[in-house]
């Protein structure tokens, strides 16, 4: 881990050990922690990657939201 990770996580569990969290807040952080390590395991990579380009990032972002849309409409017609 490079300093500026290290010095990150530092805060971070700081920041976390001085708030009281909600259950909520807590659960959600801990469903992104697992999906970075989803996503790390599947694509042997992370956010700090620097081969893409802006424009493939707002590829791959709008390729996310039309899947949620999808998600949520089949959710819809189930409702």
């Amino acid at each position: 881990m490079d300093n500026q990770k290290a010095t990150l996580k530092t805060q971070l569990i700081k920041k976390i050990e001085d708030t009281e969290l909600d259950s909520i807040v807590m659960n959600v952080m801990l469903k992104f922690i697992d999906r970075a390590k989803i996503g790390k395991s599947k694509y042997n990579t992370d956010l700090d990657r620097t081969d893409l380009e802006l424009k493939e990032w707002i590829s791959h972002s709008l390729e996310e939201q039309m899947d949620n849309m999808l998600y949520l409409y089949k959710v819809n017609t189930i409702l």
